[in-house]
């Protein structure tokens, strides 16, 4: 089950600077980008969040990456 939008795992994967190394591949590059826009706006955190809680959703290994964080 996808965690709801309002979830602190959701900030906390793109606030904090956890290693991504065993994530795959994808879910890296996003999760990098993400962090990096977040980091650079952070009134944008909610909708990078949301962004990462739609990759998760059509992206059913990317739901194990994020139990890795």
């Amino acid at each position: 089950m996808i965690p709801d939008l309002n979830d602190p795992r959701w900030k906390r994967v793109l606030t904090s600077d956890s290693d991504l190394s065993s994530a795959s591949l994808a879910t890296r590059i996003l999760i990098s980008r993400l962090r990096r826009e977040v980091s650079e706006a952070p009134a944008t955190l909610s909708a990078k969040m949301g962004e990462l809680r739609d990759f998760v959703a059509k992206n059913s290994f990317a739901m194990g990456d994020l139990a890795k964080f």
